[in-house]
């Protein structure tokens, strides 16, 4: 069974989410980038709600640098709101229960699992007790 981290970058204040660019809180240093690259799970495959999708994936297809690598990543978006085929490269679009599908992707996956955003999958996944590691 693989694991499954959740990757939530917050301010001090416990708030996650902002006007513009939503996802580094000041911490876009050289060292926070460096880190994230050489993470053992930088490839591994990412759970994310609807929300999430729309913001990374304009971000990825307007240049924002630092997001293409996301392009190479498997993304499972967790939704009923948005349509299939979802454009971004490498996402399946999830409409059924995310608790039952996460569970069974953990015992089927080949690599870890993160979730990055969607404080409500997150919340769902920690309450069903499939979440391995939290990391803010």
């Amino acid at each position: 069974m693989q694991t499954l981290t959740i990757d939530f970058i917050c301010s001090l204040d416990g708030f996650g989410s902002a006007v513009g660019w939503p996802g580094w809180w000041g911490m876009e240093s050289p060292e926070y980038l460096d880190w994230l690259e050489q993470a053992p799970d930088s490839g591994a495959p990412l759970l994310m709600g609807a929300t999430t999708y729309r913001v990374m994936s304009e971000l990825t297809a307007g240049g924002e640098p630092g997001t293409d690598v996301l392009n190479d990543i498997h993304k499972y978006v967790f939704s009923s709101s948005l349509d299939a085929p979802l454009k971004w490269a490498n996402s399946t679009l999830v409409a059924t229960d995310a608790v039952a599908y996460v569970r069974r992707l953990k015992d089927e996956s080949a690599q870890p699992l993160r979730t990055i955003g969607s404080i409500a999958l997150c919340r769902s996944l920690l309450k069903a007790g499939l979440v391995d590691r939290y990391r803010s």
